[in-house]
C-alpha cells in the first residue's frame, strides 16, 4: 500500500471516529471535555499517516492534514444525523441534555420555569431539511476542522518528545 491510499485511510479513521464520537450516545461523554472526541480523532488520524508512512510532518502540516479529517469527520456527523432525525426521529444526546437538565433542578421556581422551557424546545417534534443540513455541515467544519487539527498538532508534538528521549 502506497503512502496516497495510507493518507485516504488514517483520514477515514479519524472521520469514522469523529462520527463516533458525536453519535453514538455513550461515546457522547468524550466531548464532556469540549472536543475532546474531535481533538483525539485527528491525533489519532496523524499518528496513524506519520507511522504508518514514515513520514516527518511539521506542526503546520500535520494541522492542516487532521483539519482535512474534521471536515470529513463533520460531513458525516451531519449526514448521520440527518439519517437519525428523518427516519428515526432520534437525535444524538436530546437524552443526555433532558436528563442534565432534570438533575439541575433546584426548586427556585424561576430557575425550574428555565429548565422547563428548555424541556418544552428539547420536546419539539425533529424536521431536518437540506438547507438545515448544509448549515449543519457548515457549522461543524468550523469548529471541527480546528479542534482536529489541534490533535494533529499534538501528535507532532508528542512523536518528535518520543523521538529526543531515545
Amino acid at each position: 500500500m502506497d503512502c496516497s491510499e495510507i493518507k485516504l485511510r488514517s483520514i477515514a479513521i479519524g472521520a469514522f471516529l469523529i462520527l463516533a464520537t458525536t453519535t453514538i450516545p455513550i461515546l457522547l461523554f468524550i466531548n464532556i471535555i469540549p472536543f475532546a472526541g474531535i481533538v483525539l480523532s485527528g491525533a489519532v488520524a496523524a499518528w496513524y499517516y506519520i507511522v504508518m508512512c514514515q513520514v516527518k510532518l511539521s506542526p503546520s502540516e500535520a494541522f492542516v492534514f487532521s483539519a482535512v479529517t474534521g471536515m470529513a469527520g463533520s460531513v458525516l456527523s451531519a449526514a448521520a444525523q440527518f439519517f437519525l432525525v428523518e427516519f428515526f426521529d432520534f437525535y444524538p444526546g436530546k437524552k443526555t441534555a433532558v436528563a442534565l437538565l432534570e438533575n439541575s433542578r433546584t426548586g427556585s421556581p424561576e430557575n425550574d420555569s428555565i429548565i422547563d422551557q428548555m424541556l418544552e424546545t428539547l420536546d419539539t417534534p425533529l424536521e431536518m431539511s437540506i438547507p438545515v443540513f448544509i448549515t449543519a455541515v457548515v457549522i461543524r467544519t468550523i469548529f471541527f476542522a480546528p479542534a482536529a487539527g489541534l490533535g494533529g498538532v499534538l501528535t507532532v508534538w508528542w512523536l518528535k518528545r518520543q523521538a529526543r528521549k531515545k
